[in-house]
């Protein structure tokens, strides 16, 4: 059985398929650490993974309309790439991966999996 982890923009064009994966995943066996926002918490955790979700202030994912500093999640993520990380790295510490998957657009997903020393796939394709 590996652990998963899944690096998810939280949108529908990408929760929606890394759901589907995710659920496949489960079936078989794998234990799955999805992170996303607090919009997708019950469908991720009704496949039977573990939500972990953004925290609200370095949540580079959400609208103006959601924050009270708007865009200060993704201006930090562009000038202080490594609180946005850190903060992930932090909310998983303890936990170990077998390998990651997201989509080519996730920020950081490339620092994120070297920094816990694990392969990644990108919507079915190895890295």
């Amino acid at each position: 059985m590996s652990q998963v982890l899944f690096l998810s923009v939280p949108s529908q064009g990408d929760v929606k398929p890394n759901l589907s994966l995710a659920s496949d995943l489960i079936i078989r066996g794998e234990q799955v650490t999805f992170f996303s926002s607090d919009e997708f918490k019950q469908s991720i955790e009704n496949i039977g993974a573990d939500f972990k979700a953004y925290s609200k202030n370095l949540d580079v994912f959400h609208t103006t309309e959601d924050m009270e500093e708007p865009k200060s999640g993704l201006i930090t993520a562009l000038l202080e790439p490594m609180k946005f990380i850190d903060d992930i790295v932090e909310k998983i510490r303890g936990l170990k991966f077998d390998y990651a998957v997201f989509s080519p657009a996730y920020p950081y997903a490339n620092i994120i999996t070297q920094l816990l020393g694990i392969p990644k796939t990108q919507y079915g394709v190895s890295n």
